[in-house]
C-alpha cells in the first residue's frame, strides 16, 4: 500500500510540474496572436474612417509631407505632386539638402532590377526602384515600390527631398508603383479618391483618402469629367477648358472662349496659359496698374502696384465658371522700396495645354476620383462657382423656337407662290385669253358710246362687227377641232 500511494503522489507532483511546463509555453503563443490582433486593430478603424493628414506648405506654396523610409526610419520632405505618377527620393546629396536614401543602414532595403527614368516638364531624373519600409499617412509602416535618383536635374529644389506622385491611372504592370494603390491593397483604404482641403481659419491644408468628404455632398459643386490626351494618355488629371475670363471685384470685364486641356497639378505653384491668350488681355491688366514682364523670349508674367486692385481669374470647364480670389493668386515682393505684386499666371508661347497649380487648390476643396472618372470642386463662397447649364438650356430653347419658326414661315410662303402661280396659269387659258381681250375692247367701246352721247359710227360698227366675227369664227375651229381629236362620238336618247 505505501508503494501505492507513494506513487499516486509522484504522479500527481509529476502531473503538477507538466502542467506548469505546459502553461508556461502559451504566454508566447498569445503574445504571437495578440501581436497579430493589434496590427488588425490598427488597420481595421481606418476602413471606418478616413485617414487624413495635414501637409505643410513650403516657401514657395509647394504641397509637402514629411515620410520615413527604411527600418531605421530615415526622413524626408516630399512634394505631393498631382502632375507625375511615380515616388522618389534622392539617392544623392543634392543643393541645399544632405538627405539621402542609405540602402545599406536599413536591414530590409532590397534593389530592383527596375531602372528609373522620369521627364518632368522643368527637367529630369534617373537611378534604380527600390523595395523597402515606407512610412505615408498609416500609423504602420508598409512596403512599397519607390524611386531612388541618383541623376536630378531640376533647378534648385533645396525646399524638398523628393516627391509623391498622384498621378490619375496605372496600367496593371505599373500598379506596384502607386502608392495608394499599394494602401489600398494593405486593406487600409477602400478606393483610391483622395482631396486637397485648405481651411483658412486654421491655415491648414488637408489630404483625405479613402473615400468621399461630405462637402461633396453639398450643392454648389462643380464637376469636371476626366479626359484622355494623346500625349499624356490616362496619366494625368485631365479635363477640358472652355473659357478665361479677367474680373474685377463686382463684374467680369472680359471673357474669351478657349478650347483646351487642363492638367490639375499641385506640383507647381503657377497657372500656365498659352501666350495667345495674354495678347486679348494686356490692355485689360494695364487698367489694372499692371505691365507686362518677359521672364524668356518665351515666357511672360504679370506684375501689378496696386495691391487692393488685383484681378481676379475665372475660367470655365463645360457647365461651370471657376473665379480665383486674391489671397493665394500673387507673390508680394519689395523692390526698389516700393511693393510689387506678381501674379502667380504664366504665359508661355509654343503650348497648348493649361496647367492649373497649387493656388487654385487653396480656393477649392478638390476630390481627386479616378474611380468615376470625375473631378469635384467645391468653395463655401457660392458666388465662386458660377453654374451654367439653366442658362444653356435657355439658349437652346430659344434656338430651337427660332428654327421652328424660320422653317414654318418659309413653307408659309414657299405655299403661297406655289399657288398663285398655279392659279395665273389656270387663268390664262386660250379661250378666256380672247374673252378677256373681247371684254376689254367692249369696255373701251362702251366708253366711247358714252363719251359721243351714246351714238356710234360706222366705222367703230364695222370694227365692231369684225371682232365679233373673228371671235365666232376661233370659237367654231375649236369646238370642230376637239371632236375631231375624239375616235368616236356616240349618242345616247
Amino acid at each position: 500500500m505505501k508503494n501505492y500511494y507513494s506513487i499516486r503522489i509522484f504522479s500527481l507532483i509529476l502531473l503538477f510540474n507538466l502542467f506548469q511546463v505546459i502553461s508556461s509555453l502559451e504566454i508566447p503563443i498569445k503574445l504571437v496572436k495578440s501581436k497579430k490582433q493589434r496590427r488588425r486593430r490598427i488597420k481595421i478603424p481606418s476602413l471606418e474612417k478616413m485617414i487624413s493628414e495635414n501637409i505643410k506648405t513650403l516657401d514657395n506654396y509647394l504641397f509637402a509631407i514629411d515620410v520615413t523610409v527604411g527600418s531605421d526610419k530615415q526622413p524626408f520632405t516630399l512634394i505631393l505632386d498631382t502632375g507625375s505618377n511615380i515616388v522618389w527620393v534622392p539617392g544623392i546629396i543634392t543643393e541645399g539638402s544632405d538627405k539621402y536614401y542609405n540602402p545599406q543602414t536599413s536591414t530590409t532595403s532590397k534593389r530592383t532590377s527596375d531602372s528609373l527614368s522620369y521627364q518632368y516638364f522643368d527637367g529630369s531624373i534617373s537611378g534604380q526602384y527600390y523595395y523597402d519600409q515606407f512610412n505615408f499617412i498609416l500609423p504602420y509602416d508598409f512596403y512599397f515600390y519607390f524611386g531612388v535618383a541618383n541623376r536630378i536635374n531640376l533647378g534648385s529644389i533645396n525646399e524638398f527631398d523628393g516627391i509623391i506622385g498622384l498621378g490619375r491611372d496605372y496600367n496593371s504592370n505599373d500598379k506596384k508603383y502607386s502608392i495608394l494603390q499599394t494602401i489600398k491593397t494593405n486593406g487600409a483604404i477602400t478606393s483610391t479618391r483622395f482631396s486637397f482641403k485648405y481651411n483658412y481659419d486654421t491655415n491648414n491644408l488637408t489630404l483625405y483618402v479613402g473615400e468621399t468628404h461630405e462637402d461633396f455632398k453639398k450643392s454648389n459643386i462643380a464637376s469636371c469629367p476626366l479626359i484622355n490626351s494623346e500625349i499624356y494618355e490616362t496619366k494625368l488629371w485631365l479635363c477640358d477648358l472652355y473659357s478665361f475670363s479677367v474680373k474685377n471685384e463686382n463684374e467680369i470685364i472680359k471673357i474669351i472662349d478657349i478650347e483646351y486641356e487642363g492638367i490639375f497639378d499641385t506640383g507647381t505653384n503657377n497657372m500656365v496659359f498659352p501666350l495667345e491668350i495674354l495678347e486679348e488681355f494686356k490692355s485689360i491688366f494695364i487698367n489694372f496698374n499692371c505691365y507686362i514682364y518677359d521672364e524668356s523670349k518665351t515666357e511672360k508674367s504679370v506684375y501689378c502696384r496696386d495691391g487692393n486692385n488685383l484681378p481676379k481669374i475665372s475660367f470655365g470647364l463645360k457647365n461651370y465658371v471657376l473665379t480665383l480670389g486674391q489671397s493665394n493668386f500673387y507673390n508680394k515682393l519689395l523692390i526698389n522700396n516700393e511693393y510689387i505684386y506678381r501674379l502667380r499666371l504664366l504665359f508661355i508661347d509654343g503650348i497648348e495645354t493649361c496647367i492649373i497649380g497649387q493656388n487654385f487648390f487653396y480656393e477649392f476643396h478638390t476630390l481627386f476620383d479616378g474611380d468615376n472618372y470625375v473631378m469635384k470642386f467645391y468653395n463655401e463662397n457660392e458666388g465662386s462657382i458660377i453654374k451654367q447649364s439653366a442658362k444653356t438650356s435657355i439658349k437652346l430653347w430659344v434656338l430651337l423656337v427660332i428654327i421652328i419658326g424660320s422653317v414654318v414661315v418659309l413653307g408659309s410662303a414657299i405655299f403661297i407662290v406655289v399657288y398663285c402661280l398655279c392659279c395665273r396659269k389656270r387663268a390664262y387659258t386660250p379661250l378666256k385669253k380672247e374673252l378677256l381681250e373681247m371684254s376689254s375692247i367692249q369696255k373701251i367701246d362702251d366708253e366711247n358710246n358714252n363719251n359721243d352721247n351714246n351714238y356710234l359710227e360706222q366705222d367703230d360698227k364695222n370694227n365692231f362687227n369684225q371682232i365679233m366675227n373673228i371671235t365666232t369664227t376661233k370659237k367654231s375651229s375649236s369646238f370642230n377641232k376637239k371632236i375631231k381629236n375624239k375616235k368616236e362620238i356616240k349618242f345616247y336618247v
